[in-house]
Formats: structure tokens, C-alpha cells, sequence
């Protein structure tokens, strides 16, 4: 089994030689919290702790551990990228071009151009087949384009065109070995029936995808009716579906790559969440609404199903914001999954503040390494960062380098950075 699971990703770094739009070469952690008595996280008693000594993690409890931020290296305005291969080069995006960077974002360059196509790229999924999948365009009335770059790169091939929406980077993928699925997302169009609602699977890499789910409207009382997430589980060989929203919000599996599907409840039973991920003991789902933070259903064996939708526990680990306020401020982006061969995992999990929120600012990153306990490395406190992506480590050994970035915003901002080995 390969070391790591495409499913989460983002993140990036530096000011290119090849600059992106909106490039400035800083550096620093101006509007970065740590999270030891700051952000939501427990006051700070005063008392210095040893030299050398590693302070006891505060939290738990329904709270994240504090106590081990996320050593950020470098941060910089610098594009966008939104996806990192296993020879650890970076993909990223400026409208209608592919980039790529080979030192993990400091310089970049044009892979490919999509020319005078519609729409821009969406995002970049490269499994280890090596195939470069990039989404084009669906922001509009034209669906989302899948294609397939040549491997000479001078043409590229389309695989998939969704009937309504686009891929988004922030969630919504998920790779393992020759799986890849992938889904659309956008907002409703309801007067013309129109729905970014569509699964779709390749069993060859990336080579070919099909339709394996296209999920029926429960009701037009609900915001949208689109898919948030999507998720393989190597565990079950199962592939898990997030959906939304409100009255059409539904989590959905199945064990025969899409031949049949299961439901969790009735429709709009679960709660929204935007992140599915499958550890081998548990599966965790990071919420949409408040209370914000991880939802987690146990398991026995990797067979075993959930029966309805109070199995997952609701909040299992709650992100602390503003006591005095609960409306939704943060959301679950883009996770980072690393299963090595040897049973051990390492999941990532940004939160991002919701932009409908006009007071939200605050984006934070989770990490746990069994779905239980999770650990916050990193907040910021300012709305013009607004975490999406996390890509790397490669492995749960080495350096753990990690790039987190903002993949949205159109300047981007990226944190390089090593992450903590809090589970030693």
C-alpha cells in the first residue's frame, strides 16, 4: 500500500522565479497565532516551563491538545497551488495555466496551457499512475471539464464533463493507488433543475472515469443540493459520499465501486460536513455547521457499517472560537491522509472560515493519527488568509515537511513548515 492518500491535500510556499500574480516575497508569521493560550486554546498559567522540557498537551475532552504548533519555516503570497505527486513536485493553478515547482514552491513554471478554453483550472489530481488530471471551467452554465494532459504534454484528452458544476480544490476528491473519485460542486439552480450532484470513478488511475452516483433531490427547501465530499476507504474498499445541504444532506457509501449504493438515514438526518475521512479504527467527518470541528463514528472491523446517524458522535473534538457567538465560523477543507505500510496514520484537517460569515476570520489546522484525539497546530486570526489545502508529509518519517495553503484567495498564501511529531 502506498505511504499516503491524496484525499486532503494543500498548502505551498515561496515567491517564485517564475511569479505568480500577487507575488510579494514576504516572509514572516505577521496574523499567525500560535495556539499555547492563544486563539481558543487554554490560558497560558504563567509558570515558564523548563529549558528543553516539552510541555504536558492541554485539551481533550471534546477539545483539540494544544501545545504543539506547526513550525512554520517560511510564509509567502505566491499563487496557488493545490497538489503535490510522490516525487514530491507541486501543481498548482493560474487560470488557464497548469503550474508546476520542483522545490516546493520557491520557483515556478508553465506545465500547460488550456489556451482559449472556457472557465479556468479548477484543481490538479496527479496519482501515482503519474497521470496529470486537471479540472477546467463548470462556473457557469457549461459543466466542469476532467481531462487527462498527454504524456508529451503537447494535447489533452477529456475524460469527464459534469451536466452542471465544477471540481473544487478544497474538497471533494479523493485518491488511493489506481482509485480516483472525484465530484462536482457549485451552488443549486433550482428553477432549471440543474444540480452539481455527481460521483464519478476510475479504477485505472486516471486513465477513464464513469458516473457511479448522480444523488436524487430529497427537497428544493435547502440551500443547494450538491455533493461535499468524497472518500476512499483502502480499509472496506469502500468509497463514502458527503452531501448537502440541510434537507438534501446525506452520507452515502458503497462496496462495489458504485454498483450499489447504502444510506445512512433518511435525508437531512446527518448533519452537513464538508470532510470524510477513514482511519482503520473509526471514520470521522468534519462538520459544516457548528458545533465546528470532528464527528467520529467507531469501528470494529473495517465491515462493519453505521446504522444511522446518531452513530457518529456529535461533537467529538469541538474547535473552540467565540463562547459569546454560534454561528458557523469555520468549515472543514481539503484533509492530508499518509497510511503507511506498517498500520500507522497521520491525518491533516484545515478548517477554514466561512466568507458568508462576514466576521469570521479565523482558519485552523487539526491533525490526529487515529481519528480520536486530534491535536490543533496552527490558527490564524485574519480574514485574509483562509486555510484550503494541505499537501505533505509524505510520509510519517524524514523531515514531515508540509506546505498549507490558501488556494482560494487570489493572491494565495502558503505556510512551509514541519509538522510536530506530537504522537511520540
Amino acid at each position: 500500500m502506498d505511504r499516503r492518500q491524496f484525499i486532503g491535500r494543500s498548502a505551498a510556499v515561496a515567491c517564485s522565479g517564475v511569479a505568480l500574480a500577487g507575488c510579494t516575497g514576504e516572509e514572516g508569521s505577521e496574523g499567525v497565532e500560535g495556539t499555547e493560550g492563544e486563539s481558543g486554546g487554554p490560558a497560558d498559567d504563567g509558570a515558564e516551563e523548563e529549558q528543553g522540557s516539552e510541555p504536558e498537551p492541554e485539551g481533550g475532552d471534546g477539545e483539540p491538545f494544544y501545545h504543539y504548533d506547526l513550525d512554520v519555516h517560511e510564509e509567502r503570497a505566491n499563487g496557488q497551488p493545490v497538489w503535490i505527486d510522490r516525487d514530491e513536485r507541486l501543481y498548482g493553478r493560474d487560470g488557464l495555466d497548469v503550474i508546476v515547482s520542483d522545490d516546493w514552491w520557491e520557483t515556478t513554471e508553465i506545465l500547460y496551457s488550456f489556451g482559449d478554453e472556457e472557465g479556468r483550472v479548477e484543481t490538479v489530481i496527479v496519482p501515482d499512475s503519474g497521470n496529470v488530471i486537471v479540472a477546467v471551467g463548470g462556473r457557469d452554465d457549461v459543466g466542469g471539464r476532467v481531462y487527462r494532459l498527454a504524456d508529451d504534454l503537447d494535447d489533452h484528452e477529456l475524460l469527464y464533463q459534469f451536466d452542471y458544476g465544477r471540481v473544487s480544490n478544497s474538497m471533494g476528491h479523493a485518491v488511493h493507488e489506481d482509485v480516483v473519485v472525484i465530484s462536482c460542486y457549485g451552488m443549486s439552480d433550482f428553477e432549471n433543475d440543474r444540480h452539481p450532484n455527481e460521483v464519478i470513478l476510475s479504477t485505472d488511475g486516471g486513465g477513464s472515469f464513469e458516473q457511479v452516483l448522480e444523488v436524487p433531490l430529497e427537497t428544493e427547501d435547502a440551500a443547494n443540493h450538491h455533493v461535499h465530499d468524497v472518500e476512499y476507504d483502502p480499509y472496506a474498499e469502500r468509497i463514502w459520499v458527503a452531501h448537502g445541504d440541510h434537507g438534501n444532506s446525506q452520507l452515502f457509501w458503497s462496496d462495489d465501486h458504485g454498483d450499489s449504493w447504502e444510506e445512512i438515514d433518511e435525508q437531512g438526518a446527518i448533519t452537513m460536513v464538508t470532510q470524510v475521512a477513514a482511519f482503520e479504527d473509526c471514520v470521522v467527518l468534519g462538520t459544516d455547521g457548528t458545533p465546528e470541528g470532528i464527528m467520529r463514528w467507531e469501528r470494529e472491523s473495517p465491515e462493519d457499517t453505521p446504522d444511522r446517524a446518531s452513530d457518529f458522535e456529535r461533537v467529538h473534538v469541538q474547535i473552540q472560537l467565540d463562547p459569546d457567538d454560534d454561528t458557523m465560523e469555520v468549515y472543514a477543507r481539503r484533509r492530508w491522509h499518509v497510511r503507511e505500510d506498517d498500520g500507522r496514520e497521520l491525518c491533516l484537517m484545515p478548517f477554514g472560515y466561512s466568507p458568508m460569515h462576514d466576521t469570521a476570520e479565523d482558519s485552523v489546522l487539526l491533525a490526529s493519527v487515529d481519528g480520536d484525539e486530534w491535536y490543533e497546530l496552527l490558527r490564524t486570526e485574519t480574514r485574509d488568509i483562509l486555510l484550503t489545502n494541505v499537501m505533505g508529509p509524505l510520509s510519517m518519517d524524514g523531515d514531515l515537511r508540509t506546505l498549507v495553503s490558501d488556494s482560494n484567495q487570489g493572491d494565495g498564501h502558503q505556510f512551509d513548515a514541519t509538522i510536530p511529531r506530537f504522537w511520540d
